[in-house]
């Protein structure tokens, strides 16, 4: 039997947890149990069995990855600054994030272990929000260098920086489907705070998806199969875990909980 987990994490009055739970919000499931500490921006890796994650135990924010089922987290960055929204490659080898290391938010690579720390964008503006592409030949990212937040791709040594699309608005959170076609992302385009939307790989045919009035749509995330995806949105008052067929239909709050639940990352299908 095949299935897939969520991993999200749930702020509970400010006690921060890591939870999983199944594709369909069941079996939510705390695996972290250290609510002192706030953690943020969790990824699955490529197999499913660890999830890297931002831990802010020690300050400002570190990378920490941690067995599946919340054994055996392990510190991987030691800095002062800020490491955050970490990203696995497709194979497993390479983890990238952001950090204000150098008074300049970058992109930056490192080995799985935490070794081999290198600047990737080396750009004076802000970079931030990072995903590799499904076959790992490209890594979509978040840059102000052009006024506004807009999305670019480059290689994953950092050459051959380009802008995917001119948008008006802001677009953010980039997330790659599984067949690498479709890019998800957020974007305040239209006017709204922002809501989800997708655009086909090389910036084209952008499509919104979600449009809800008095909320936003952030965080996606796409399923295994990319027949839908999950996401963070607050249009009840409160942060919560969604999911939406790619088609924008079916609506629907999976972590659907008295707290706020976000940061959310479909995780790859595996056998049970």
């Amino acid at each position: 039997m095949e299935t897939s987990k969520i991993a999200f994490v749930r702020d509970r009055d400010g006690l921060f947890d890591i939870f999983t739970m199944n594709e369909d919000g069941t079996d939510q499931t705390n695996i972290t149990r250290t609510p002192d500490y706030e953690k943020d921006h969790v990824s699955w890796s490529p197999n499913g069995t660890r999830i890297a994650y931002c831990d802010r135990r020690h300050g400002k924010g570190e990378i920490y990855v941690i067995n599946a089922d919340g054994s055996e987290p392990r510190r991987l960055t030691h800095n002062s600054a800020p490491d955050l929204r970490s990203h696995w490659s497709p194979d497993g080898q390479t983890i990238i994030f952001c950090t204000d290391r150098h008074d300049n938010v970058e992109i930056y690579a490192m080995n799985s272990d935490g070794s081999n720390q290198r600047n990737l964008t080396n750009h004076p503006a802000y970079e931030l929000e990072s995903t590799f592409s499904p076959d790992g030949s490209k890594i979509a990212f978040t840059t102000d260098r052009d006024g506004k937040t807009q999305i670019y791709v480059m290689k994953p040594d950092g050459s051959e920086q380009k802008r995917l699309h001119v948008s008006q608005g802001n677009d953010e959170d980039p997330a790659w489907s599984p067949d690498g076609k479709w890019i998800a992302f957020k974007s305040d385009r239209d006017g709204k705070r922002s809501q989800l939307y997708i655009m086909r790989a090389d910036g084209s045919d952008p499509r919104r998806l979600t449009n809800v009035e008095g909320g936003g749509a952030m965080e996606p995330s796409w399923s295994p199969d990319g027949s839908a995806i999950s996401f963070t949105g607050d249009w009840e008052g409160r942060q919560q875990i969604y999911r939406i067929d790619i088609d924008g239909k079916n609506l629907t709050n999976l972590s659907n909980s008295s707290t706020k639940d976000f940061a959310g990352d479909w995780g790859p299908t595996i056998k049970i």
